[in-house]
Formats: structure tokens, C-alpha cells, sequence
């Protein structure tokens, strides 16, 4: 069995777009876990993803991972502080949190970026933040509660706020200690676990709707449209476009933004 084949009989079978990772990075990947598994073909290691359930959610997890940056599509935290965490503050009660779910948040650059922007705007007007950041991949949430990254990580961020709110150690920018305490970390995973409730906002950015099949983003959407409040947001990626059929779940209000829908009760 070779490569192509490997991800065109197996991915699929996750819920996978196969074509999404035929990429040398992607093989990498799944070669250094045959090394770990002491496995010797990739035929050896479908025969264990099948037969495993816990290598079936490494696997996704393993292929998932993807590659984030602080303030990453600057102008959408523009458009958030501007326009819509002021829209979706005017919508709750003072003594409401706002919850924002950053879903798939890899090493934590989204759920900081959105600390940040709170702390930046919203601080002193004396409303609660409530931030979840979760993912499939333990190493990354672990490595997120380091909140400690590469200069690279920064490229869009407004030099200024990396000033304000990092501190250079030799090339490496670390996080104020308090930050990782302000997020509440989770390891789940969006295929198989149930969403957590109550959110005015969900980030899902270049996950879903890049690497799912459309059967996938549909269960998924779904979860969405149950994971959010009343006329709650879901932001996804620049490029990523929500799966024809969902129209009666979301609404889009401003590109990457979709407003939830209301669906009415049938008596």
C-alpha cells in the first residue's frame, strides 16, 4: 500500500477530506508514528487504526494539527472589537459573562489573541469574560498553558500589544504567568464529543470546514447551531465556507462571521 492509497481507504473513514493531506508534512507525521508503533507498512498500521478506537482519535488528532498565529486575519478583530463584541455585550444582561468557545485552538494563539483584544477594549467596562479553548491534542494544550512562542508567532500582531503583553527571552516571547488562568483548557474532540453549551461566540477557523467531508461539517454545524445562544456567532476561516443545507442554521452577517438561526418550534 502506498501513501495516496493509505489516506484515499483510510481518511474517509475518520470523517476526513483525504485529498487535504497528500502533503510531505502530513507523511511525515504518520511516518514517525509507525516508528513509535514499531510498525513496518502503512498496511500494518490501517489494519491498528481500525481496529483501535484510541489510534483512530490520535490519527485525526495527529493530522489535525495545524499551524496558528496571534491576531491571525487582523481585520476580523477589528471588525470584533468594533463591531460585534460591543453588538453581542449589548445583547446580555450586565451580570451575563460573555463565552467565547475557541474550538480546534491548536497551541493557544486564538484564545490569547482574543484575551488580549478583551483586555485591550472591554477591560474596564466591567463585564466578564468567560474564554474556552479546547482541542483534541493533549501535547498542544499543554503546550498552550506554557504560553510561550516563537517571534514568527507574532507576524500580525500589532507590535505594540506583543510590547505591552510578552516579554523577550532571547528570541522567544512568553505570555504574562497569569494568562493561561484565565482561559478554562479543554481536550475535546468536535468528531465524537458533545459541545459545550451556553456560547455568544465560536471560533472554528481552518479545521472543520478545510479537512471534514461534507457528511461531517454538516453533524458538526449542527452541534454549532445547538452550541450557541440566541442569534450567537460562529467565525471560521477566511477561506472556509459553511456546507450548502445549513442555511437554515446559520446566516452570514459579515465573511468569516455567520449569525445562528432561530429555528422555530413545530407544535
Amino acid at each position: 500500500m502506498d501513501y495516496k492509497e493509505f489516506l484515499k481507504t483510510t481518511l474517509p473513514q475518520l470523517g476526513l477530506r483525504w485529498r487535504r493531506f497528500n502533503r510531505k508534512s502530513i507523511r511525515k507525521r504518520i511516518v514517525g508514528r509507525l516508528l513509535e508503533l514499531n510498525l513496518h507498512s502503512l498496511s500494518e498500521y490501517q489494519n491498528y487504526v481500525f481496529a483501535s478506537e484510541a489510534e483512530r482519535l490520535n490519527l485525526t488528532s495527529l493530522l489535525t494539527v495545524t499551524i496558528s498565529r496571534f491576531w491571525r486575519n487582523a481585520g476580523l478583530f477589528e471588525a470584533l472589537k468594533d463591531l460585534w463584541f460591543p453588538t453581542l455585550l449589548g445583547r446580555l444582561p450586565a451580570a451575563e459573562p460573555l463565552q467565547i468557545w475557541s474550538a480546534g485552538c491548536a497551541s493557544g494563539e486564538e484564545p490569547y489573541s482574543l484575551l488580549i483584544l478583551w483586555l485591550e477594549s472591554f477591560a474596564g467596562s466591567g463585564r466578564e469574560l468567560r474564554l474556552l479553548a479546547s482541542d483534541s491534542n493533549g501535547h498542544c494544550l499543554e503546550r498552550a498553558q506554557q504560553a510561550r512562542y516563537p517571534a514568527s508567532s507574532f507576524r500580525e500582531m500589532p507590535l505594540h500589544l506583543r510590547q505591552k503583553y510578552c516579554t523577550n527571552e532571547g528570541g522567544t516571547f512568553s505570555l504574562s504567568q497569569d494568562f493561561p488562568k484565565r482561559i478554562k483548557w479543554i481536550e475535546h474532540n468536535l468528531i465524537w464529543e458533545a459541545p459545550p453549551l451556553n456560547n455568544h461566540l465560536i471560533f472554528c477557523r481552518n479545521l472543520v470546514y478545510t479537512y471534514f467531508t461534507d457528511s461531517l461539517q454538516h453533524e458538526i454545524t449542527r452541534r454549532f447551531h445547538q452550541a450557541l445562544v440566541a442569534n450567537g456567532l460562529l467565525v471560521v476561516g477566511r477561506k472556509d465556507r459553511l456546507p450548502p443545507g445549513t442555511e437554515g442554521l446559520f446566516r452570514l452577517v459579515d465573511h468569516p462571521i455567520y449569525e445562528r438561526v432561530d429555528i422555530p418550534e413545530i407544535i
